[in-house]
């Protein structure tokens, strides 16, 4: 079993987006400040810097703004870097590195790199020693405990991710396959971590052939380890030394775009599974819907049932948006990943071109793994179209119910008050007619003595009724007439 390394690198790689759209249409800013204290501290916590020699003043840029607004793209954090950063460290003894922060896009980039200079004889690392360059708790949260609540808080929100990529020389020819060195890369993952059993560290995820050594990948797709994602390089010559100092500026970028699209496919999945617990809650709404209604009678609803139905309605509505909301936020997670995975092919396309490479291993990534979360998030998407056109039906019924039952009340309030009009006007006449009963005394014909005409207060009553008749026949007439007419102009 082999159990050392030789001329070991550590390259530690950390992410922040710097401004975060939350969902709820919050907007978070990770100012230049707070992430150049994170980034102190972490180095102090790390305990890369040799107190006891001249280390670099990590002044960070104050025209940081002023490059923003001027739409470059990536540009370093710290001005004027001679070599980008070359300093000793406090630990190991031996080791050296240099400290490169960058701002790229959109995603304030962290890259340490830790290396033991090769010296046939003097660049032997025992694995079990390797726990001692292990980062600290604070490089795999990408928060600060030292930092104030609200600034801890953007910090987890706005962070990407970690990736540590460890690469040394292994004492042995390269064999045919990188199977063959698994058990080699699970135990120095296993030593570096400070670990006893590979369940705790990021799973294992692919290996295979990278600038002429074996590269293997620990990381979870589906979800964010503690842990981060590590990445293995054992060496076997130095042409690939050679092509790896060739394409190590370019690193932190290509990482960038892995960790957007997994941290957007985790999103997405987030946003998925509580579009879920709502559309359950919506179908709880309806599932309590009146079920005795008395088709027979109306109106059918109670006016507590109305009331029911009405306060229904309004919190459809909300729920409705607020689902119409996460089916944008998803269609906006595909199409960003596929903008990083273009971006992530054409930073592969320079880096190839600059080792001189196939970096297959890679490229599949985007062709395989990025293009799976796309898939899924059609996937999803068209399930949720579906659910929202349920959605779009239930509220739909709702509000029929309660127009039709509404209706029926306004028809019932009318005929109300067509039996209260018939009434108050018979009244208005029999009282405006009264005062004959009084002027001249009753007389019936045929009635002997009595005389042969009817009583004054009965020819009136009877001519204001015949009259009431006659009028409300022609007005039913009149609007017959004119809602036929009004149908033929429609037609």
């Amino acid at each position: 079993m082999i159990n050392t390394i030789y001329a070991l690198n550590i390259r530690l790689f950390s992410y922040h987006l710097k401004t975060v759209h939350l969902t709820n249409f919050t907007v978070h800013h990770l100012s230049i400040p707070s992430i150049t204290n994170y980034y102190q501290n972490l180095l102090g916590s790390y305990k890369v810097l040799d107190s006891k020699k001249e280390s670099i003043n990590l002044h960070f840029r104050e025209d940081f703004q002023d490059i923003l607004n001027s739409g470059l793209a990536n540009f370093d954090l710290i001005p004027n870097f001679k070599s980008r950063g070359t300093y000793p460290t406090a630990l190991p003894p031996k080791y050296k590195g240099f400290f490169y922060p960058q701002f790229l896009n959109d995603t304030y980039s962290f890259a340490l790199t830790l290396y033991h200079p090769q010296k046939p004889g003097k660049d032997e690392i025992v694995f079990s020693d390797l726990s001692t360059l292990k980062p600290p708790k604070n490089f795999f949260t990408g928060t600060d405990l030292n930092s104030q609540e609200q600034t801890a808080e953007i910090l987890s929100q706005a962070f990407w991710g970690s990736t540590i990529f460890l690469s040394g020389f292994i004492a042995q020819h390269r064999p045919d396959r990188a199977e063959k060195l698994k058990s080699t890369a699970d135990e120095l993952l296993k030593q570096f971590l400070g670990i006893d059993s590979l369940e705790k560290a990021p799973p294992f995820y692919q290996s295979g052939e990278f600038l002429g050594g074996y590269l293997y990948e620990y990381k979870s797709n589906f979800q964010r380890h503690h842990n981060g994602q590590i990445l293995i390089l054992l060496i076997f010559d130095e042409t690939t030394t050679e092509k790896l100092n060739a394409i190590q500026w370019d690193l932190p970028e290509i990482l960038l775009y892995d960790h957007k699209n997994r941290q957007t496919f985790l999103d997405s999945r987030k946003e998925y599974q509580d579009s879920q617990e709502r559309i359950k809650k919506i179908e709880k709404t309806i599932s309590e819907f009146p079920k005795n209604i008395a088709a027979t009678v109306p109106p059918d609803l109670s006016e507590q049932d109305l009331k029911l139905l009405k306060q229904q309605i309004k919190n459809l509505l909300e729920s409705s948006l607020r689902y119409s909301q996460r089916i944008r936020s998803l269609g906006t997670f595909k199409n960003t990943i596929e903008i990083n995975r273009q971006n992530y092919l054409d930073t592969l396309s320079r880096m190839e071109v600059k080792s001189e490479s196939d970096l297959g291993i890679w490229r599949d990534k985007a062709d395989r793994t990025f293009q799976r979360f796309q898939r899924q998030i059609e996937v999803d998407l068209v399930y949720l179209q579906q659910e929202e056109r349920l959605l779009d039906t239930a509220i739909n019924t709702i509000r029929g119910l309660v127009e039709i039952d509404q209706a029926e009340r306004d028809r019932l309030l009318e005929q109300r008050i067509q039996i209260i009009g018939v009434g108050i006007a018979s009244g208005a006449i029999a009282a405006s007619t009264s005062p004959l009963i009084f002027d001249y005394p009753f007389t019936f014909p045929k009635l002997k003595n009595q005389g042969d005409i009817l009583h004054p207060f009965v020819i009136a009553l009877l001519l204001s009724i015949a009259v009431s008749i006659g009028c409300s026949f022609l007005t039913w007439v009149f609007l017959r007439c004119r809602g036929k007419r009004e149908n033929l102009q429609k037609k």
